[in-house]
């Protein structure tokens, strides 16, 4: 029998069992990507299992030397029961060896650790509600040293790693011990175990509800809003509150939903904003509210909404309530400026206007693009660009002869008030423009949000 035959996977996994001692677990896992339908243990065992029997054939046909010395491999670096027993048969000396050099650390395995690490996550859950999980983990940076090195020094390109093989076999107890289903693409939550610290730590990932908000009262931010004179500490000014208003779109419906899910925080997301002197009406503004670490995942959503209605006092009122995604969420941000939306708006001119007038504005509004530069009132939060923006109509009813009611439909993220009032020539054509006189709009409101899916 040759010890060192060929490049086959029995004669490389005796190569470096002869120089390292490797479990079945580690063994298999080095060469991982042959073969399927086992696990790394079944497939390390079975390649020992391999050079056990040519071995002891061997043995058996008379060839000694090199065959007691696969045995004595086997039983001592393989740490393998079933060589040891044929070598104790047949008087072969060996190490009793029983530390891996790929998995142990502080005399112990984390795979070994596994059932322990399991009962730790599972006495850490604490009521917390969930579906689905998904396992991770901080591997040894030594262990990770330790098998690249024996990658390169044997040319192992089949070989899994450490983390991949770990994560597998921990998700798989867990999967069993929970009862739950383990999702790769969007978990209820994350175990992740730190293999030096030996320490599991539990990601709750968040709850994002979906739902349509109406405000009704002006005088109300999508966000909070903090008190200029003293950022948010409380002066005179603000009578100690350290808020410029005291509500807020995001608080009214992001708090109720935090306390009732049991989160640390939240975050608002919207499908735009509008101003806070601007009523959003209609079937109301698309919106997403994300909760962190949320201990409740199922709210009773109806409940929900009652709870935000109330505490909001008719000034915000949330419709059509519902769980959704992250990925959801994404579109709401990347659709916010290509919807369409509505508006009805009163404007104050600086000459008596006729009905001519009128069928002008109407006809140079239909389907059109403007420019529009970034308004004076926002440049100190936006970038100073020009952006192109679509009309689709502009509808006029005149209500004294210096007032006009206008109806606009136009692309999402277009300023209204600057369409009106030509900001002093920032957006162009403006209503001011093609009526040749100063406008002012002195009442706005939202009247309706189209192609927004957040569902």
């Amino acid at each position: 029998m040759n010890l060192m035959p060929d490049n086959s996977v029995a004669g490389v996994a005796l190569r470096m069992l002869q120089e390292t001692p490797l479990c079945d677990r580690c063994l298999g896992r080095l060469f991982a990507w042959l073969g399927t339908g086992t696990t790394n243990q079944e497939r390390g065992r079975s390649i020992k299992l391999t050079l056990l029997m040519d071995a002891d054939r061997a043995l058996k046909s008379g060839e000694k030397d090199e065959s007691r010395l696969v045995v004595s491999i086997l039983a001592s670096n393989g740490m393998y029961g079933p060589a040891r027993l044929v070598a104790e048969g047949n008087g072969i000396e060996y190490e009793t060896r029983d530390k891996c050099y790929l998995c142990t650390l502080d005399d112990s395995s984390p795979f070994d650790e596994i059932p322990k690490i399991a009962e730790d996550i599972i006495q850490g859950l604490d009521s917390l509600e969930f579906e689905t999980f998904l396992v991770g983990s901080i591997p040894s940076p030594s262990l990770v040293e330790r098998q690249d090195e024996l990658n390169a020094r044997y040319s192992l390109s089949s070989a899994e790693t450490l983390k991949a093989h770990f994560n597998r076999e921990l998700g798989r107890y867990l999967q069993r011990a929970l009862d739950r289903e383990v999702d790769f693409e969007g978990p209820d939550v994350v175990f992740i175990y730190d293999m030096e610290q030996r320490s599991v730590k539990t990601q709750i990932n968040p709850v994002f509800i979906a739902g349509r908000y109406r405000k009704l009262k002006r005088g109300i931010p999508q966000s909070r809003w903090d008190c200029k004179a003293c950022g948010g500490r409380g002066c005179k000014e603000c009578h100690g509150t350290g808020r410029r208003y005291q509500d807020s779109i995001s608080e009214c419906i992001g708090l109720p939903s935090q306390e009732m899910l049991g989160g640390s925080k939240f975050k608002f997301h919207a499908a735009g904003r509008e101003d806070v002197d601007v009523l959003m009406l209609g079937d109301g503004r698309p919106f997403v509210v994300e909760v962190s670490e949320p201990r409740v995942r199922r709210p009773d959503l109806v409940r929900l909404a009652k709870k935000i209605n109330r505490g909001a006092r008719k000034k915000v009122e949330v419709i059509g309530l519902e769980l959704t995604s992250r990925k959801k969420l994404q579109q709401l941000k990347a659709g916010a400026s290509s919807n369409i939306k509505e508006y009805h708006a009163i404007v104050e001119t600086g000459r008596d206007l006729t009905s001519k007038d009128i069928v002008m504005l109407q006809e140079r509004f239909r389907d059109i693009d403007i420019e529009q530069r970034t308004p004076h009132r926002v440049s100190h939060r936006r970038s100073d660009l020009v952006r192109i923006k679509h009309v689709y109509e502009i509808r006029a009813k005149r209500k004294k002869r210096n007032r006009l009611e206008l109806f606009f439909r136009v692309q999402g993220g277009t300023y209204i008030k600057e369409l009106v009032s030509g900001d002093e020539g920032r957006t162009s054509p403006s209503v001011a423009e093609v009526l040749g006189t100063s406008c002012v709009c002195t009442t706005l409101n939202v009247t309706a949000i189209y192609g927004e899916e957040t569902t």
